[in-house]
């Protein structure tokens, strides 16, 4: 698959692991993108998205 050709999966994988983000269930103490790319089976670039959404749900929520 390359780059831009997203699924709709993908981008629910995203989605969730921005929620996931945003709502604390990361380990503070480790490297983010590592924690996602882990948990959701995302790519080093969808674990970036998922932060940069994490913080508009967050910043959202002010």
């Amino acid at each position: 698959m390359t780059e831009t050709s997203k699924t709709i999966s993908d981008i629910d994988d995203v989605k969730a692991a921005a929620r996931w983000l945003a709502t604390g269930g990361a380990d503070r103490t480790k490297a983010t993108v590592p924690q996602i790319r882990q948990r959701f089976g995302l790519t080093a670039a969808e674990a970036i998205a998922a932060i940069r959404e994490s913080t508009l749900i967050k910043a959202r929520a002010l």
